[in-house]
């Protein structure tokens, strides 16, 4: 028989993450690479900070490999010229959507860190981190003209685009905190660019 004390915490997690989400420990047997050369040590030693800051779905869950994941998607907002919060709201949504993990398969037809549908594009271009995100923010400035999504809700910004059903729209604004956290950790500020995250580091 459970514990109260089990019980609860079971109903809490069918709560926050509900069945169609994937979970942060559901990721590795289907996960694709995200750089071409793998996690760097960068990465391992930044997923060891995060886990101290964040405070919902991947706290205790960030690794160097769903790390170097979300560096890719920082690194092409920045190479595109938007801002740290246009990464804050991709990262949102790769943290519902798929935990951070460039995904082979997901519901449906969806694959990715974005879970892209395969009206978005192929399969090659829907696991490829600089592609997806690309095409996240294309769609993003066309449901959002004039830069609006400065002045909407981050949540509000990634539902719209991922447009899931009702139920579970919220889902986003859960994670938009912890996405901010992410972005400012994997932004580049001192003008000095890493390689590209397809690209070989160096490690």
């Amino acid at each position: 028989m459970l514990s109260s004390l089990t019980a609860a915490y079971l109903a809490l997690s069918l709560v926050v993450i509900p069945p169609t989400e994937i979970r942060p420990d559901q990721v590795d047997h289907v996960a694709l690479p995200c750089a071409q050369a793998g996690a760097s040590a960068d990465d391992a030693d930044t997923a060891g900070a995060l886990n101290q800051q964040l405070g919902t779905k991947m706290r205790g869950y960030m690794n160097p490999y769903n790390t170097s994941c979300a560096r890719a998607v920082v690194e092409t907002v920045q190479r595109s010229g938007l801002n740290e919060r246009a990464a804050a709201i991709a990262i949102a949504t790769v943290i519902v959507e798929s935990s951070i993990a460039n995904l082979d398969g997901g519901l449906g037809d969806s694959v990715g860190l974005f879970q892209q549908r395969a009206s978005w594009g192929s399969f090659a271009q829907r696991t490829d981190p600089v592609w997806a995100t690309g095409r996240f923010l294309a769609v993003m400035r066309q449901f959002f003209p004039g830069d609006s999504w400065n002045n909407v809700a981050i949540g509000d910004v990634a539902a719209a685009i991922q447009r899931p059903a009702a139920k579970y729209r919220h889902r986003y604004g859960v994670e938009a905190d912890d996405a901010v956290k992410i972005a400012a950790e994997l932004w580049v500020h001192d003008g000095e660019w890493p390689l590209s995250s397809t690209e070989n580091r160096g490690h």
